[in-house]
């Protein structure tokens, strides 16, 4: 079998040592700055290199994510950034803008980069089209499904990295604007507020729906880990970077037992995973045609371990009687539900064992007979797997004579050292030194180490407490260097870049912008031979080659969707080819192949926000570039077209779910899909759009929110 790596969340030093206790090959984690997760803890420079050692003695690799949009001005801290994570020793870069890939691969061209999640990279040609950034490594979006994970293993040499545990973005990954248009907080700036999870209501004609219409359930894809290591997989990631310490602890548990048991797993690992944090009952990922919204809930919901039996109201407190599969303690936790909708929490403090399986408990708060218990705190569970310990042991051999230098070898799993000391030991007037004593003295080795054998080898001699506690303290200090040497530690290997003081024209998007005409159909439009046209198509069939055959002199550009597999290119191939004359808008990484440059505009959905990344396009040969939709403060054109959208109904979301299938009964068999699916927040409405190919996909779209007015209406979405 083929190396698997386990790679485990850590927002703080806590999160840290149980990834690396309970198993974890490798960890990833975030600073202040550059960070998908900037509302975290996170990590400092002040205990960065700390971190990297704890993790690199235990033979653990630490990735640091890069993986925001960065903006021209953030620059020069970049390079500070990762000149200093350097010299901390971290292992590689997690990175999504692809103007900072390329930034990086000039000032650091050795250092190991992964493509972020937040690429958008979900099929072969996307990953193709972009191997002249020499990523080491892809963190493919979950959408990607397994036939395309196999596809990119077969046909390329980079290695693929997975989410195999955790939340799911309800939007596809990068291309989420809710937070950024409503609020200014981008996710793409590591601001995200999480929109999605706040409480929607939804009509469709008549039908009308209310509840966390846009929260999905975790995932958990124990049962598909034999699939995606046969696919071509190389790491097991877990998502929860925000999460609790015990969570990091048991989800790395869980899977680390499952790899090692040829991917077998128990009932009880799926409920030891939904006690330390379960939304929604877990989904199979993308891999299943199962619903991934739960309206009911969006946040944690524990396991179900029994019902509410009985409730006597008392003067100051009541007493609660639960009937429970589960064996209550104290410090457990309960989350009480009603209809599948939480009514309270109740902490196991003051309580009764009345039977094996009944309870009673004190409380403030009463519930209705027959409420639904979940547990959300296992208190012993959280305790066995936070109290894990991993230590490195090691073997000491002690070779000693009279009057001559000590000679010490130490020896574990990673390294060895042999040692000559200055201490000299005299003959013994007593009783000589023996094992038991070196074993003693040795065994105190800290929070790392762990004493496994002695050999003595030693005339009639004789060494003091002190001096063998100063052999250990030498000796475990040199085996620790000699372990950390395998890890390399870079310093001062960047200098301030020079290209953005260049006198490189700054687009101004109030002056230079152009407008750009959104299109449902062509034929609403008057058309001119010097305007760009960009058609957002509904459906890839050959209603494009009609159109086509009647506007082939215009300059018209296809809108290409941001999620696509084999099939789908192979149907947009077909329909372009009928098309010469016609361009394409690039909205992910596969595009970049299907037209030449001169007849490709980069689409806003590839997050261009920064000179650098024009400046990637700009070397390949593109000319046209309509930049991100999120704010950005200026931006150098580098001798290509720049644009912006002046004037339109912004698309906030992009779902491989069906909201049709989610809420409104539809089957593929028998499509409901309609156009005034409408999502309601406060007072906002928002409109669902169904594109497809071979398979549908929906985009979430501003129904009367246009560009300028956004950012007045932002405090009202703050205030929800």
């Amino acid at each position: 079998m083929k190396t698997i790596e386990l790679l485990s969340p850590v927002g703080n030093f806590d999160s840290l040592k149980c990834a690396v206790n309970n198993g974890a090959n490798a960890v990833y984690l975030g600073l202040d700055n550059f960070n998908a997760r900037g509302n975290i803890e996170n990590f400092t420079f002040s205990n960065l290199a700390e971190a990297v050692e704890y993790a690199h003695l235990h033979s653990v690799k630490v990735y640091l994510t890069l993986n925001t949009l960065v903006g021209d001005d953030e620059f020069d801290d970049v390079i500070d950034y990762v000149n200093k994570a350097l010299s901390c020793g971290v292992d590689a870069f997690i990175v999504q803008d692809i103007g900072l890939i390329y930034f990086l691969r000039q000032h650091f061209p050795f250092i190991e980069l992964h493509g972020s999640t937040q690429m958008g990279l979900n099929n072969l040609e996307g990953v193709e089209n972009i191997s002249d950034l020499q990523l080491k490594r892809v963190v493919l979006a979950r959408e990607t499904p397994l036939s395309e994970i196999k596809r990119i293993r077969d046909n390329s040499s980079v290695e693929i990295e997975y989410f195999i545990q955790g939340a799911l973005c309800v939007s596809f990954s990068g291309n989420c604007y809710l937070c950024s248009l409503l609020a200014n907080a981008s996710g793409n700036r590591g601001k995200c507020k999480q929109f999605c999870r706040l409480n929607y209501s939804l009509d469709c004609g008549s039908e009308k729906k209310e509840g966390y219409l846009l929260s999905t359930k975790d995932f958990c894809n124990l049962q598909s880990l034999k699939e995606l290591y046969n696919s071509g997989v190389n790491s097991f990631k877990i998502e929860g970077r925000a999460r609790r310490p015990a969570y990091v602890a048991a989800a790395t548990n869980v899977y680390r037992r499952a790899i090692d048991n040829d991917f077998n797993y128990t009932k009880q690992d799926i409920n030891d995973l939904k006690a330390v944090y379960n939304r929604g009952n877990y989904i199979n990922g993308y891999f299943s045609d199962e619903k991934i919204i739960y309206p009911k809930a969006q946040n944690h919901i524990g396991v179900e371990i029994g019902k509410i039996e009985n409730v006597k109201i008392g003067k100051r407190f009541n007493e609660i009687t639960v009937e429970s599969s589960h064996k209550l303690q104290k410090g457990d936790v309960l989350k009480i539900f009603n209809d599948d909708k939480e009514i309270g929490v109740v902490s196991v403090v003051d309580f009764k064992s009345l039977s094996s399986d009944r309870y009673l408990l004190t409380s403030t708060s009463s519930f209705p007979k027959n409420s639904k218990v979940n547990l959300i705190v296992d208190s012993h569970l959280e305790e066995k797997y936070l109290s894990l310990k991993k230590y490195i042991d090691y073997d000491v051999k002690l070779d000693l004579k009279i009057g001559q230098k000590v000679k010490m070898a130490l020896s574990c799993q990673y390294a060895n050292v042999e040692l000559e000391c200055d201490i000299l030991p005299e003959e013994a007037k007593t009783k000589p030194l023996g094992e038991d004593e070196i074993r003693k003295q040795f065994s105190k080795s800290g929070e790392i180490f762990r004493l496994r054998n002695v050999d003595l080898q030693s005339e009639n001699v004789f060494l003091t407490v002190a001096q063998l506690n100063a052999l250990r303290r030498f000796g475990l200090e040199k085996l620790q260097e000699k372990i950390l040497k395998n890890y390399e530690k870079r310093e001062n290997l960047a200098k301030k870049s020079s290209f953005l003081q260049k006198n490189i024209e700054i687009f101004d998007k109030n002056k230079n912008s152009l407008d750009i005409l959104l299109t449902e159909d062509l034929e609403k439009n008057y058309l001119s031979h010097d305007k760009m046209y960009i058609w957002s198509v509904n459906d890839f069939d050959d209603k494009i080659v009609e159109q086509y055959k009647k506007y082939s002199d215009y300059m018209v550009y296809i809108s290409l969707p941001v999620m696509t597999n084999k099939s789908e290119i192979d149907k947009i191939r077909d329909i372009l080819s009928k098309c010469p004359n016609w361009g394409v808008v690039a909205n992910n990484y596969y595009a970049l192949s299907l037209k030449s440059a001169d007849k490709t505009i980069i689409g806003s959905n590839l997050n261009v926000y920064n000179s650098y990344a024009v400046k990637y396009y700009a070397e390949r040969g593109y000319k046209h570039i309509i930049l991100s939709i999120e704010e950005h403060p200026y931006i150098k054109n580098c001798g290509v077209n720049l644009y912006c959208f002046k004037d339109y109904y912004p698309e906030y979301m992009y779902f491989r779910h069906c909201p049709f299938k989610e809420h409104l009964h539809s089957t593929c068999s028998n499509c409901t899909y309609k156009e005034n699916l409408t999502y309601h927040l406060n007072n906002r409405d928002f409109v669902i759009k169904r594109k497809k190919i071979v398979s549908c996909q929906f985009v979430l779209k501003a129904k009367s929110v246009r560009r300028e007015n956004i950012q007045e209406n932002a405090n009202a979405i703050e205030e929800i």
